[in-house]
């Protein structure tokens, strides 16, 4: 598997929100991690960083506001912890099936 772009991140990240309704970064990060197995480039640690680029990418979600912006509130995020919303599953069961 080549390089996983966030947007790639999208939909298994509301997936496994949508099976464990709340989750830290840290275990966003892991459970990505062992789904979606990254390798080559996205193993590699950032220059003056102790992760790596996949970590830091799951952590984008967050500063992108991926699925936590203003048009897409598929996902809340409070105190380090992101919840699926209702209308997130919603677009789970209509977009991801």
């Amino acid at each position: 598997m080549g390089r996983i772009t966030e947007r790639e991140l999208i939909a298994p990240a509301l997936k496994l929100l949508e099976k464990y309704n709340s989750l830290t970064t840290t275990e966003l990060i892991d459970k990505l991690r062992d789904l979606l197995k990254p390798s080559g480039d996205d193993l590699k640690i950032l220059k003056n960083r102790k992760d790596d680029a996949f970590s830091q990418k799951v952590r984008n979600l967050k500063s992108h506001n991926s699925f936590t912006g203003d048009k897409n509130e598929f996902v809340t995020y409070h105190n380090g912890v992101y919840t699926i919303t209702e209308k997130g599953k919603i677009h789970i069961k209509n977009v991801y099936l």
